[in-house]
C-alpha cells in the first residue's frame, strides 16, 4: 500500500486538505488527527480534496464520518472534493452519499 501524504491550504475561508495516496488504516488515523487539529483550532470549514486519492478503506470511511460529525457539531462542514469513481461507488454502496457531501468541480479542471 502507498502511504498517503496530506497538504493543507486555506482558500476563501475554507481549509483544504489534499490527500495524495491510499487511505487505509494507518493513513486514516493520520487524517483523523489532522482533521481533529483543524477543528481544535476553530477551523470548521474543511474541503477534503480526494482527487489524487485512488482508494480508501473502511477505516478511512469511519474517519470521514467522525470528522464530519465533529465539524458539524462545531457549526462547520466537511466537503469531499473530486472522489474517484471507486471512492464514489464505495460511498454509494455504504449509503454514505446522504451523509458525506461531495463538491464535484473537477470536470472543468
Amino acid at each position: 500500500m502507498t502511504a498517503a501524504t496530506f497538504t493543507t491550504a486555506q482558500r476563501d475561508g475554507w481549509h483544504w486538505v489534499t490527500v495524495d495516496g491510499e487511505l487505509h488504516q494507518d493513513s486514516a488515523a493520520q487524517l483523523q488527527r489532522r482533521l481533529d487539529e483543524l477543528a481544535e483550532r476553530g477551523h470548521a470549514q474543511v474541503i477534503l480534496d480526494l482527487r489524487p486519492t485512488a482508494t480508501l478503506d473502511f477505516d478511512a470511511l469511519v474517519a470521514l464520518v467522525l470528522a464530519r460529525t465533529r465539524l458539524k457539531r462545531d457549526g462547520g462542514e466537511l466537503l469531499l472534493r473530486c472522489p474517484s469513481r471507486d471512492v464514489t461507488r464505495l460511498l454509494e454502496l455504504t449509503g454514505l452519499t446522504d451523509l458525506l457531501d461531495v463538491l464535484d468541480d473537477c470536470k472543468a479542471s
